[in-house]
């Protein structure tokens, strides 16, 4: 599931925020404006994204529970908001995890932008493309 996907079922933040700039529901605020917000210094913004990022990072926690990868990266919309988001996020995850002791799998924003499922795919074709066929 990607980040964006959960950030879509906390859609609530997004109307609290909205609701703090008495915004009415036909004026409703995309995530990326909260975001560009966010990052100009709005602490309103600022507090939803914190709190959007604690969720996130309860999900997170739940799939590390059962995947125990070695790194887990942020892409898409919320990746923009990495200076903002990061302490929560890394805090949710660090409390929620049920298996004290074990190495902690490394939150990292993508870098890639918003087709990172793209170029994910693209770098699969081309490395069969040009993979060596004859062992080296």
């Amino acid at each position: 599931m990607s980040a964006g996907k959960l950030l879509h079922q906390n859609a609530p933040h997004l109307a609290r925020y909205a609701k703090m700039h008495s915004r009415s529901k036909a004026a409703a605020i995309t995530f990326g404006e909260l975001i560009d917000r966010g990052l100009a210094g709005d602490q309103k913004a600022k507090d939803a994204l914190v709190e959007t990022a604690y969720y996130l990072g309860l999900g997170i926690s739940n799939l590390l529970k059962g995947l125990s990868p070695e790194a887990v990266i942020v892409g898409g919309q919320i990746s923009r908001a990495w200076p903002v988001i990061a302490d929560e996020l890394t805090n949710a995850v660090t409390q929620s995890i049920i298996c004290r002791g074990l190495p902690s799998a490394r939150l990292i924003a993508s870098t890639l932008g918003h087709n990172t499922r793209l170029l994910g795919a693209l770098s699969l074709v081309l490395a069969g493309k040009f993979a060596s066929v004859l062992p080296a």
